[in-house]
């Protein structure tokens, strides 16, 4: 008799929690495949949390609907608990509805299954939410390195260790990007994987910087542990201001369909909340999209304004109305900044994109 192949990971403790029996009993089957060693069920979200707060477990696989509360309510109690938020944990659903799927996703799921489902499709999609840790393994075991180090009060080598980790460019923001672009081309476990790495990086240059601080501490260095102490809070607070962006954007996705670049609805939206600095990075990610639209050119030209780039807010201006010399809040925007009414130079409104620096230049002086 042939044996099923083993497993390629270890699953000491599994959780399912589902209202509905017969979804449990097939996800219970599915998963005694891949080896799980024990697996629980509950139908009760409450009950569900009671015992992941005392006992560690590999993987939860969620329903939609439980016994007291929905699969979504219950995903975001357990993001709510620093011991829980970065338990793996994959929706398992009959819901195949985009904005269920963008919510699941802004809950924090590591990955969404469509009942019914194959064996195959099933077990891809638990290996891959199981092994988001295994994307910063590298970097992960350089900052174990270091705490080791630190723990032995060897300052000097943890320093070392420290920096070699934080001595590249955070990538969080290139990961979040793309797991936008992602969500905009509705490939969502690519998306999944991109914001779920997003997050490991930066909580990885976090705990560098925590670890410099108590390091350059035990020197007796207080100006290298306030500095770095400083980078540590920069740090979270940048992924704060990336996961709100990320929700944002999916907010966009859900209620503004219509929109035909939803990175300028993005940035409008920042703008108003005050993030000036976050709506002209989504402005400038609209523009990979529609390089041509006036619309954006004239809110990157608001946004540099309001942040006191004078240059940066007549250059991005005067492209706008090289694409539209009738652009009415445009025209009362360069009355403004530039103190005179806006003639438009030869060529303005034909097609070919926005004029070059030396064009801009040129155009400034008429």
């Amino acid at each position: 008799m042939a044996q099923s192949a083993p497993s390629p990971v270890r699953l000491n403790v599994t959780v399912i929690v589902s209202g509905n029996e017969e979804n449990a009993r097939r996800d219970r089957q599915c998963l005694k495949q891949l080896k799980a060693s024990m697996i629980q069920s509950f139908t009760s979200g409450s009950e569900a949390i009671d015992f992941l707060g005392v006992q560690d477990v590999d993987l939860v696989v969620l329903d939609t609907a439980l016994s007291d509360m929905d699969g979504l309510k219950f995903l975001r109690l357990m993001r709510l608990n620093m011991n829980l938020k970065d338990t793996p944990v994959v929706m398992v659903t009959q819901e195949g509805q985009k904005d269920r799927v963008l919510e699941a996703i802004a809950a924090g799921v590591d990955g969404y299954v469509l009942r019914p489902y194959s064996l195959e499709t099933f077990q891809r999609h638990m290996l891959r939410a199981l092994k988001v840790d295994k994307l910063v393994e590298i970097e992960t075991a350089q900052l174990q390195e270091g705490k080791r180090l630190l723990a032995a009060g060897h300052f000097e080598d943890a320093i070392e260790a420290f920096e070699e980790l934080v001595s590249e460019d955070n990538q969080a923001q290139k990961y979040y990007d793309m797991g936008c672009k992602y969500l905009m081309k509705q490939k969502y476990g690519q998306a999944i994987l991109s914001f779920k790495k997003a997050v490991k990086i930066n909580e990885l240059f976090a705990e560098a910087y925590k670890g410099l601080a108590e390091a350059y501490k035990g020197k007796g260095d207080l100006e290298g542990y306030k500095t770095y102490l400083q980078r540590a809070a920069e740090t979270f607070a940048h992924f704060n201001r990336l996961e709100e962006t990320k929700e944002l954007f999916i907010e966009v996705l859900k209620y503004d369909a219509a929109s035909p670049n939803p990175f300028n609805s993005l940035g409008v939206r920042l703008r108003k909340a005050g993030d000036l600095p976050g709506a002209l990075h989504a402005y400038r990610q609209a523009l990979e999209l529609t390089p041509d639209d006036e619309n954006i050119h004239f809110n990157m030209a608001k946004a540099m304004h309001f942040m006191g780039d004078a240059k940066g807010a007549q250059d991005s201006l005067l492209k706008a109305l090289w694409i539209n010399p009738n652009f009415t809040e445009g025209l009362k925007l360069h009355l403004k900044i530039f103190n005179r009414e806006f003639k438009a130079p030869k060529g303005a409104g034909m097609t070919g994109g926005p004029p070059s620096t030396g064009t801009l230049d040129s155009m400034q002086d008429i």
